[in-house]
């Protein structure tokens, strides 16, 4: 006589064939609840038992690894772990921005281990009918992706949905970088205006590649080698509701050291004598590690990298350049120091891009290289100065 096949454990027949498989998947990272998958399946009770195995295998294997914690719980604890890797206070404003103005209303609610791929390209779709730009709904995606990619390490899901989710194309704009003419123009114009330190930094913007946040943070005392030309690029400043300007690392958290052309440093030396000057006459005694672009008389405060590129709008108007940005500054060092020859990672390295292969195989020659660099984009914002010739006359 046949030996009768017995049901195991969580097993339900519900009607002839048809059964509710149901398996353990461990304890809910969230809420410390014992979580359960269960299938419906079609077939013999041999048959169920099989698939019943199979499920047990995927669930062991972590396949099966849902929460019922939602998108507004995953976003809350998501922003203090960018802030304990130390994300710029800048980028995790602009995340919280996105969040709460373009996902919240619509997924805050929904359960992080039933966002699908389908909800999010609906969203998308959303978005772009009520007139959002393409860039900003891909600050969406990006927003969302990162959020799901830290559910997936956390094993609150077993994919990222947005992985699949196709935000809208951006357009291709090229880059508008100023001519040397044009930045002349600018400098000139703030040299005549009641901010001349402004201009030094337009300068300073155009010879380096230094970003605003860059600039802001530079104290004399620190960063500056008046002997050997060189400036180290390590900090940058930050304008944080609540905290007002801080510090912070530069944007890829990287140190790098700048060679300073002859102009470029004058300029800065210029700027030092102009604070010098200024504490001396209001009696006051600049602080040992002031800052170098401050409107404080002792150099406590750096400037916001915002209120330069306010000033460097109005500078724009006044010559009739509306279409630049202070950005093209940098757009400007990286252009034309490749087209005088020099190598993109050269270019790179100065920019506080990050090097490629190349660049990092060739330490032993950086400061040599960079400092030719700066003589040649620097003579090109200096009256009678001309490039000095090249080892790679290739032009990009």
């Amino acid at each position: 006589m046949p030996k009768k096949l017995r049901r195991a454990p969580g097993m339900r027949e519900r009607s002839p064939d048809v059964w509710e498989l149901i398996v353990q998947a461990g304890r809910d990272p969230v809420t410390g609840n014992w979580r359960q998958v269960s299938r419906t399946f079609h077939g013999t009770l041999s048959q169920a038992k099989k698939a019943r195995a199979q499920l047990l295998v995927e669930a062991t294997a972590g396949r099966h690894t849902g929460t019922r914690a939602t998108m507004d719980d995953l976003y809350a604890d998501w922003i203090v772990e960018l802030e304990r890797k130390g994300r710029s206070p800048n980028t995790v404003r602009g995340y919280r921005s996105t969040y709460e103005h373009n996902v919240r209303p619509t997924l805050g609610k929904v359960q992080v281990s039933k966002v699908t791929t389908k909800m999010l390209t609906d969203l998308y779709g959303a978005h772009q009918r009520r007139g959002l730009k393409p860039r900003t709904v891909y600050q969406i995606h990006a927003t969302l992706s990162s959020m799901l990619t830290q559910a997936c390490r956390w094993g609150w899901r077993d994919s990222n949905p947005a992985q699949w989710a196709e935000p809208p194309a951006q357009p291709n704009s090229a880059p508008v970088v100023p001519t040397p003419d044009e930045v002349m123009r600018l400098i000139d114009e703030a040299n005549k205006s009641r901010s001349p330190e402004k201009g030094r930094a337009m300068f300073l913007s155009a010879t380096t590649g230094l970003r605003r946040a860059e600039i802001c943070a530079i104290r004399p005392s620190r960063d500056i080698d008046w002997e050997r030309n060189l400036l180290t690029v390590e900090w940058s400043i930050a304008a944080v509701e609540g905290q007002g300007r801080v510090e912070i690392p530069t944007k890829n958290r990287r140190l790098r050291v700048v060679a300073l052309d002859k102009a470029t440093a004058q300029t800065l030396a210029e700027q030092l004598t102009m604070l010098q000057e200024r504490a001396a006459f209001a009696g006051v005694a600049l602080r040992p590690n002031a800052f170098l672009f401050s409107d404080e008389v002792d150099g406590s405060e750096p400037w916001k990298p915002d209120a330069l590129t306010r000033y460097f709008t109005r500078v724009r108007a006044r010559v009739g350049l509306e279409h630049l940005t202070f950005h093209g500054l940098r757009k400007f060092m990286e252009t034309y120091a490749q087209q005088l020859g020099y190598a993109p990672s050269q270019v790179a390295m100065r920019a506080g891009h990050d090097p490629s292969v190349m660049g990092r195989h060739y330490t032993g020659r950086i400061e040599e290289a960079d400092r030719a660099l700066a003589e040649s984009v620097a003579a090109l914002l200096t009256p009678g100065g001309e490039p000095p010739a090249t080892r790679n006359s290739r032009t990009p």
